[in-house]
């Protein structure tokens, strides 16, 4: 007996016009998302909202902003990944990684980072892990050719 197989997972960039897909995302972030907050955060050019998407139902998000300063290359800062329980373990928020760093490389920053939390060993293959962690938190600082 085969098992269904998985619905396709695509991974973009948010746009205004995904205002009603994200406020449906609630269960993604710390505090639900408001319709005001979203305009304004995927208004502003800097700002990040990347979605994991099967069946155009989202499943994982990364949230992030270019940061910089007196005209130094920006970083992109990540501060939220999260995926849909169920499918955690699956390589969903690497893939999300990889887009926010194709994204960033576009960008011209020179280095994505942020801190994350998490309950699960990161294998050694993880470009979030450094070597010595396990479980918990983790800084993590992946640098732009």
């Amino acid at each position: 007996m085969t098992s269904p197989e998985q619905p396709e997972l695509v991974i973009r960039r948010a746009s205004r016009g995904d205002l009603d897909l994200v406020l449906t995302a609630d269960d993604l972030f710390s505090y639900p998302p408001t319709a005001e907050w979203t305009r304004d955060f995927l208004d502003n050019g800097s700002n990040l909202l990347l979605l994991a998407l099967q069946d155009e139902v989202p499943v994982g998000m990364l949230v992030a902003v270019e940061t910089g300063y007196l005209g130094a290359s920006p970083d992109l800062f990540v501060y939220g990944i999260r995926v849909s329980e169920p499918l955690r373990g699956r390589g969903i928020a690497h893939q999300l990684v990889d887009k926010a760093l194709g994204i960033a490389e576009e960008a011209g920053c020179r280095r994505l980072w942020g801190s994350m939390h998490h309950d699960q060993e990161l294998g050694a293959d993880s470009p979030l892990s450094p070597p010595e962690a396990t479980t918990g938190s983790t800084t993590f600082v992946i640098p732009i050719p």
